[in-house]
C-alpha cells in the first residue's frame, strides 16, 4: 500500500504537515512547542469550535485552529506577550506602555517582502516572533463636513477642539463652545474637546450650542 499524502493544516498560522487522518484534540495541541492548553477550530462563517482534549477531529487539507498559548511579538524591538492568536489594530497600539499614538501608524515586518501596513480596525493573526514597527503618518489632508459644510483636516490624529477649531477657520459658522458630535452609523455620538480621534474620508460632523443634538 502505497504511503498516505501528509495533509497540511495550520495551528496559530503555522503550517503543519500530518500523516493521520483523524487527531483528538490532545494529540493536536502537542504538534505545537509548547503544547497548548487550549485549542479552537477556525470556522469560517461562524463562532470557533472549542476542541475539547478527547474529541476526534477528520482532519482536512488547509484546516485553521488556534490556540491560547503565550507568544512573543516585538513592537519597534520591544518584547510583548500575548495570548491570543488575532489583535485588532486598537489592541496592538495599546500594547506599549505609552500606547502607540493616533498619528503613527504600524506596519509588519515582513523578511524579504513589502512590510504591510495595519489599517484602522484591521484584525491581525499572530504568531510567534512577530515583529512590528511605528512611525508617524504623513499629515495628508482628510476632506470632511461639519455642519453640512465642507472642510478639510490636516492629518488623521485630531481632537473634537482641533475639528471646530478647523472649522471655524475655514468659514463654518460655529462657536469653539459648540458641542461637537460624528456621525457613526445613523446615529451621530458626542466627540469631546480633549477627546483623541482618527478622522476618516467623508465625516460627517455636527457642532451645535447643545439645544440640538439629534
Amino acid at each position: 500500500m502505497a504511503p498516505r499524502e501528509k495533509t497540511r493544516i495550520y495551528i496559530d498560522g503555522e503550517p503543519i504537515d500530518v500523516k493521520e487522518r483523524r487527531l483528538t484534540g490532545a494529540q493536536l495541541r502537542t504538534l505545537v512547542t509548547p503544547p497548548a492548553d487550549n485549542l479552537w477550530l477556525d470556522v469560517n462563517d461562524a463562532q470557533d469550535h472549542p476542541v475539547a482534549p478527547t474529541e476526534p477531529v477528520a482532519i482536512e487539507n488547509g484546516m485553521r485552529f488556534f490556540t491560547d498559548r503565550p507568544r512573543v511579538i516585538y513592537i519597534d524591538k520591544v518584547p510583548y506577550e500575548v495570548r491570543t492568536a488575532a489583535l485588532t489594530e486598537t489592541q496592538l497600539r495599546e500594547l506599549p506602555k505609552s500606547p502607540v499614538p493616533a498619528d503613527h501608524g504600524i506596519w509588519k515586518d515582513i523578511q524579504d517582502d513589502l512590510d504591510d501596513p495595519i489599517e484602522a480596525g484591521e484584525i491581525v493573526a499572530i504568531i510567534n516572533d512577530d515583529r512590528f514597527f511605528t512611525k508617524p503618518l504623513p499629515q495628508k489632508k482628510i476632506h470632511v463636513t461639519v455642519n453640512r459644510r465642507p472642510v478639510t483636516i490636516h492629518g488623521a490624529a485630531q481632537t473634537g477642539l482641533s475639528i471646530k477649531e478647523t472649522a471655524i477657520s475655514q468659514g463654518v459658522p460655529i462657536k469653539i463652545d459648540f458641542l461637537l458630535s460624528r456621525k457613526d452609523g445613523l446615529k451621530f455620538k458626542p466627540v469631546g474637546d480633549t477627546e483623541d480621534i482618527r478622522v476618516r474620508k467623508d465625516d460627517e460632523f455636527r457642532a451645535n450650542d447643545g439645544d440640538d443634538n439629534s
